[in-house]
């Protein structure tokens, strides 16, 4: 139709100028060629158009598509009865957890990027709103040996992809790309730190064992599970997909329930009034807020557990059994490590894959990995005996969405005060007037906040340590036996094992169990950060950057042990190590580069070392420096050191966060 009238247009224009009578020959005839110009470029122009559509269209066919399974209306379908709840959401790290690319969704601006991956070309920029990848064909790239990448005798052809989906939009963005078979995307190999400022590789981001090779991730069989609403891979062959979801990212009806129902029935003004004016619960809907503890806590539990899948072809066929206000026991079952007798279909899968709960959890069961929080929440005794939820703290919904309140909320989307004492007093009412009589501690201090003591970070993720949910009281015999580190030593770094020990036991009556030499003369920090497994190493180099732990342990000598972890074996540990290394006096300009060679490293700690001789020349803030490994206030023992990283723990570990 278009053409039709565009066609007229033009017939009709010729033909009045044609009839002017002023006009002669030859100008009658070159504004026919005009015309006739003008025809064949709008032809091309659209048949370029056209072009585009297509090849866009036939690309997002290799996607995974939106809008099933039946019920599920779309978060969209919600807005215009709930305007106040959609913009909270629509502001949400939940809702932007998986994207189609576009440019003003990508977290960094940029046309061209150039990166090396070992060695390995890789550029990415934009083309007509369009995200393209020239590298080489990942299939060979991710089948050869890390190692072999630079010195390989057969180069691979150099291929172009486009790059179609992305996870994150809060601390890191990682990228997908077509892998070819059915609608399954395969991990780009770098993603986008957002704190850094910078591309890096995506294997480099997870607290994972350097021998190990590529992270040659699938989205369709893993990311799936959790960073859409009601994701279904759906396989067409061993490794081919038709994958769709809900919704991508997390979505009202992931929380809510299937809306259908609800949208049909309230489209009945007179139903909605009854509802608003009796505020009792609709019961075409579900509302977390209406449901008991347990519940309410497994709709976020079904994202935020660690699970196994118990019959893989109805789950990568049908997605999660799960609906909101059931049962999380289906075709994904929660594992509690601490609990494994009481799970025996758990016995085989545990046989052929030994390392997932090494993987996942402290020796006693408890969770250390981020993301979790429910599986650490239900081992809680506030939660066992009680009716903690996640409700208790966390809040889907900002009242005030748009307000600045709400931009500090965004991070952890936690209740006004659930950050302080509050959020513990809010059931132990009876704590509240004798807080400082409970703790030993001033009342202001770090050391009488609740979630300090009861909630320490010991769970890694996202390049830090983050918040136990799993409440729990420190115990230097735990710390023994598990080597999970324990509250008092994660504050006070400059103190040793027997010193807390002695404070719960005068305190709490809390035994003494037997302590070795070290334990009783070297600080527990000091040894965790150079004796301690990665995962260990990891979380000790986060506190030693942690504002509340340097007040209680003083400044000054960090410096010249943290900067041992500058050549740290495992990329994560480097990181989190540099970070803090930069918030002592004299670091913040350190020139340090996580990625970058063995030796380059090598140098960035001997520059740390001399800045910290040049500028340091006593601690007055320790009253025995041979704790953290000083020959007196303003030399450190360098043979102690030494000795302590010759004795580190090397195991294997892939912190499956």
């Amino acid at each position: 139709m278009e053409w039709l009238v565009f066609l007229f247009l033009m017939l009709l224009a010729f033909g009045l100028f044609w009839r002017l009578p002023s006009v002669n020959a030859p100008l009658r005839w070159g504004f026919a060629g005009l015309l006739i110009a003008t025809v064949v470029c709008a032809w091309q122009w659209q048949g370029s158009k056209v072009s585009l559509l297509k090849a866009n269209q036939t690309f997002h066919e290799k996607l995974p598509s939106e809008g099933g399974p039946h019920g599920y209306v779309s978060s969209d379908t919600c807005q215009s009865c709930h305007p106040e709840h959609y913009e909270s959401w629509h502001a949400s790290y939940h809702r932007t957890m998986t994207q189609y690319v576009e440019k003003d969704r990508v977290m960094t601006e940029f046309d061209r990027v150039t990166l090396s991956y070992h060695g390995r070309p890789v550029v990415i920029e934009w083309q007509d709103g369009e995200l393209w990848a020239t590298m080489d064909d990942p299939e060979w790239l991710y089948n050869t040996p890390i190692e072999s990448l630079k010195t390989s005798d057969h180069p691979p052809s150099t291929t172009r992809r486009r790059l179609g989906m992305m996870t994150g939009s809060h601390h890191m963005q990682v990228f997908w790309m077509p892998s070819g078979h059915g609608n399954s995307q395969e991990i780009f190999p770098f993603c986008y730190l957002k704190e850094a400022d910078r591309w890096v590789p995506f294997k480099d981001t997870f607290l994972r064992d350097p021998a190990m090779s590529h992270y040659d991730q699938k989205w369709n069989g893993n990311c799936i599970e959790c960073h859409v609403t009601l994701g279904q891979t759906r396989p067409i062959s061993p490794v081919a997909t038709k994958t769709q979801t809900a919704e991508l990212g997390i979505a009202c009806e992931a929380c809510h329930g299937a809306g259908d129902r609800h949208v049909e029935l309230n489209r009945n003004p007179a139903r909605r009034y009854k509802f608003h004016q009796s505020q009792e619960p609709d019961p075409t809907i579900v509302d977390p807020q209406d449901l008991d503890h347990e519940r309410s806590s497994m709709i976020c539990g079904q994202c935020h557990g660690i699970h196994w899948i118990s019959d893989s072809r109805d789950y990568y066929l049908n997605g999660i059994r799960f609906r909101p206000g059931g049962l999380l026991n289906q075709n994904k079952k929660p594992v509690r490590a601490a609990h494994l007798e009481e799970q025996p279909w758990l016995e085989a899968p545990l046989r052929s894959n030994p390392r997932f709960l090494s993987d996942r959890y402290w020796s006693d069961g408890m969770v250390r990995v981020g993301g979790r929080d429910y599986t650490a929440m239900v081992e809680s005794p506030c939660y066992l005996n009680g009716e903690l939820s996640c409700l208790s703290c966390h809040q889907m919904h900002h009242p005030k969405p748009g307000s600045e309140d709400m931009e500090l909320w965004l991070d952890d989307q936690l209740k006004p005060g659930m950050n302080s004492n509050e959020s513990c007093l809010q059931c132990h009412e009876s704590m509240r007037a004798n807080i400082t009589e409970h703790t030993h501690h001033l009342a202001d201090s770090s050391g009488s906040s609740c979630i300090n003591c009861h909630m320490p970070h010991t769970t890694y993720g996202l390049l830090k340590a983050i918040r136990s949910h799993q409440i729990d009281a420190p115990s230097i015999k735990t710390n023994l036996e598990t080597g999970r580190p324990n509250a008092c030593n994660l504050c006070h770094l400059d103190q040793t094992l027997e010193w807390s020990s002695d404070h719960l036991n005068q305190w709490y009556d809390q035994p003494k169990p037997p302590l070795n030499l070290e334990n009783r003369r070297i600080a527990a920090s000091v040894l965790w950060l150079l004796k301690g497994d990665a995962g260990l190493r990891a979380l000790t180099a986060w506190h030693y950057g942690w504002s509340e732990a340097k007040q209680a342990s003083g400044e000054g000598w960090q410096a010249p042990i943290l900067a041992r972890l500058l050549e740290d074996p495992y990329s994560a540990v480097r990181y989190i190590s540099e970070r803090s290394l930069k918030t002592y006096d004299g670091m913040e300009a350190l020139d340090y580069d996580f990625l970058a060679d063995p030796e380059s490293w090598k140098a960035s700690k001997d520059n740390a070392l001399a800045e910290w001789k040049s500028n340091q020349s006593e601690i007055n803030s320790l009253d025995a420096p041979q704790r953290v490994l000083f020959r007196s206030s303003a030399e450190f023992d360098e043979r102690l050191i030494q000795a302590m990283l010759a004795k580190r723990v090397n195991r294997s570990m892939d912190l499956q966060e």
